[in-house]
């Protein structure tokens, strides 16, 4: 029995273990999963935003409130769109300055009506300063350009993978893509909450692949074209590039810091130091500050419509709610898109990016999280278990946070859901399984063992063995002597108190000498040891219980008689060999007894103290089971009833100075 219940248990716990591992995998299915999941991710963004991992070689020109309102002052200007002239002043001072790169996150997609000449001069200034990515805009319609097969071709690789597909690209004026070192496209998808997480670093267009702007530029810093692209499993592979996909074709964003991380240049501060530059001025602006600097030009004016909610910031709905709160405040958490291009580049550069682990990895290790938390949870009592599951969830969330800051995304919200999951179950199968046999120990032995082994047995139940079994018992009777005549003289209620007291102190004596109480009848107590727990001194328990039991009602005597109250004698017999122990009853009534012809031995026994006016009587089998010393005398052989041979009978006395120890051994006292 015993056996089956030790191999159940670990039977009990992978069964466990694979039913929350499917219902994890089946919940992680659904989008509010995933949802939770990336907001996770939005957390340890925030808990890591003092990163200093932003490359300073990445600077940003940024068309900002500022910019608005002095160019806008400026009547050679004016108000936003401003003429392409502008622009061309932008890429002038940065030649000038040496700048490594220069990207746009604008659209020159439609002549400049205001001044058409300067569509001319941006193009002219592009080439020459020959490091400048124009941008491609995804359009829902026909694009009111089409570009020539040979633009087309020179910034684009063939469909390969299941990538976003774009229905129309949009480039720039032919004047200016013609002349740009490369194009890049701005498309992005944002999640269902509104954030920017994930980069479509190639989408598919018209049967082509198309690089984003942050690809695009991370090409040309490496001296390569669009078609040094390669995919090899699911990874975008370019020079030194090692881009890995996720599961939608998607580079998952590794933010290198909050909103304003890298170094931020007002446009209008640019715009105006390169005319001081034509006046022969000195410039606000060193032009040397951007000498090998990669820039990104984009908008960041706040009507403008190019923030974006990032980890950093929360949902969108949550942005707009504290643009209402504080619409004059600028710096909401949002960024601009181009700051999100910027974060791109740097990873594809530095390599640096967001891993997910592999879909079967992460399932392993979350069979071997669950099982942890079942077998805690199974296999230790309930303070261990809560204490520990709840400090292996924290370890875990801390080793995530640890993980996360090498880049590594570890599962937040499966894990604890299937966390939650088993602890449920795992308490369940605790209480509705295990702990029905706790229960039946605990109806069956309550009232009989001490608090010791009581505990014990709920613990370890099958120690109990409740289906019965054979073993090795000591087994003691105690009966009062005269009790009947002396009952005749009390009240009922006096009988009972008096009794009830006796009682008590001597369970208090079994309990003490690990005894379970078998069974009160009238005024006899039988009690076991060695049973239902093992006991290797369970003989010298016994003995021992049966001299305290006689050394207690000797004090209890003394008071009684100073009471006025009739006084008690008992005898007490003892005897050890096999007997079956267990159950015995009705399915509705039953209790834990023992059973043989060893039981009778001892009942006749303690009749014998009678026959021998002695306390206490034990057999020759107790005897020779006893590892300890005590003032015994021989009695003899005594034929009992039930015995087809004499059985050899000892006296223990429980005052050990009544008489010498030598003298009792050589004694034999014979009926």
């Amino acid at each position: 029995m015993i056996s089956k219940k030790k191999a159940s248990k670990p039977l009990a716990l992978l069964a466990l273990a694979l039913v929350c591992l499917f219902v994890t995998w089946f919940a992680n299915k659904r989008a509010y999963f995933r949802a939770l999941e990336v907001k996770t991710l939005d957390v340890r963004f925030r808990l890591f935003s003092d990163q200093k991992s932003a490359s300073s070689d990445i600077v940003l020109v940024k068309i900002d409130d500022r910019s608005l309102k002095e160019l806008q002052d400026d009547p050679a200007i004016g108000r936003f769109p401003w003429p392409r002239a502008v622009y061309a002043k932008l890429l002038e001072y940065m030649r000038h300055g040496g700048a490594k790169l220069v990207a746009f996150d604008l659209m020159f997609l439609e002549p400049d009506m205001r001044d058409p000449g300067s569509d001319q001069e941006l193009a002219d200034e592009t080439k020459r300063a020959g490091n400048v990515i124009h941008s491609m805009l995804p359009v829902e319609q026909d694009p009111r350009y089409t570009p020539d097969p040979i633009l087309l071709g020179r910034n684009s690789i063939p469909l390969d993978g299941n990538f976003p597909e774009i229905r129309y690209l949009d480039f720039p004026l032919k004047s200016i893509a013609e002349n740009a070192l490369s194009l890049g496209h701005v498309a992005n998808r944002l999640e269902e909450d509104g954030c920017w997480r994930r980069s479509l670093v190639l989408v598919s267009c018209k049967n082509r692949l198309l690089p984003s702007l942050s690809l695009s530029a991370a090409l040309a810093l490496q001296g390569l074209d669009t078609h040094a692209i390669q995919l090899r499993s699911q990874q975008v592979v370019a020079g030194s590039i090692r881009a890995p996909l996720d599961e939608d074709w998607s580079l998952p964003i590794w933010f290198n810091g909050p909103p304003e991380t890298y170094k931020t240049f007002s446009f209008s501060q640019i715009f105006y130091a390169q005319i001081q530059i034509d006046n022969g001025e000195k410039p606000i602006v060193d032009p040397s500050v951007f000498e090998n600097k990669i820039v990104f030009v984009g908008l960041a004016a706040t009507g403008l419509s190019d923030l974006f909610a990032t980890p950093y910031s929360g949902s969108a709905q949550d942005v707009k709610l504290q643009e209402q709160r504080q619409s004059k405040k600028v710096s909401l958490g949002k960024m601009p898109g181009v700051e999100v291009h910027a974060n791109v580049l740097d990873d594809l550069l530095h390599n640096r990016y967001l891993i997910q682990l592999p879909f079967r990895l992460s399932w392993v290790i979350g069979f071997l999280f669950l099982s942890l938390v079942l077998a805690l949870v199974l296999y230790t009592s309930l303070a261990v278990a809560t204490g520990a599951v709840l400090a292996q969830l924290a370890a875990y969330l801390a080793v995530a946070q640890w993980a996360f800051t090498r880049h590594l995304q570890l599962p937040v919200v499966p894990v604890i859901f299937s966390w939650s999951l088993s602890v449920i179950l795992g308490f369940a199968y605790q209480y509705w399984i295990e702990g029905a046999e706790k229960r039946k120990v605990s109806r069956i032995f309550s009232r009989y063992v001490s608090k010791d082994v009581y505990h014990q047995l709920l613990d370890n139940p099958s120690a109990a063995e409740l289906g019965g079994k054979r073993a090795l018992i000591t087994v003691l009777f105690s009966d009062l002597r005269g009790f009947t005549s002396i009952s005749e003289k009390l009240s009922p209620e006096a009988m009972i108190a008096q009794l009830n007291e006796y009682f008590s102190e001597m369970v208090k004596i079994v309990f003490q000498h690990q005894g379970t109480i078998d069974k009160f009848v009238g005024d006899m107590i039988m009690a076991l040891f060695n049973a239902p727990l093992p006991d290797p001194e369970h003989a010298d328990h016994a003995v021992q219980c049966g001299i305290a039991m006689n050394r207690k009602l000797d004090q209890m005597n003394e008071v009684w008689r100073q009471q006025g109250r009739p006084e008690l004698h008992c005898g007490v017999g003892i005897n050890s060999g096999d007997m079956a122990v267990g159950n015995v009853g009705a399915e509705t009534i039953r209790s834990y007894t023992v059973i043989g012809d060893n039981v009778n031995l001892g009942s006749r026994l303690e009749s014998q103290c009678k026959e021998y006016k002695a306390e206490i009587i034990i057999s020759e089998f107790t005897r020779a089971q006893l590892k300890h010393d005590y003032p015994i005398q021989e009695l003899g052989d005594v034929l009992v009833k039930g015995k087809s041979r004499p059985v050899k009978i000892f006296r223990v006395f429980y005052q050990p100075d009544a008489v010498s120890k030598p003298k009792l051994e050589k004694e034999a006292v014979t009926k």
